[in-house]
């Protein structure tokens, strides 16, 4: 649980440093969901959002889910 704890606040503080306001990271098994305050993501910046989690945490693509708040 720490570690998943751990690799939730380096990806928060990742998706921050790419000009974010806001993020929430959840790790629960093998899923990862990113909250991201934003007025729109364009193809990029879920992109970098995409990398950032899969290197800290190598779950599969398809697990990994990307959520908008306005």
């Amino acid at each position: 649980m720490a570690v998943a704890i751990e690799k939730e606040a380096a990806i928060e503080n990742q998706v921050k440093a790419k000009n974010f306001s806001e993020c929430m990271a959840y790790i629960e098994g093998d899923k990862v969901t990113v909250s991201v305050k934003t007025d729109g993501l364009v193809s990029n910046e879920v992109s970098q959002i995409k990398d950032i989690i899969l290197k800290e945490t190598g779950v599969p693509v398809q697990n990994i889910t990307i959520v908008e708040v306005k």
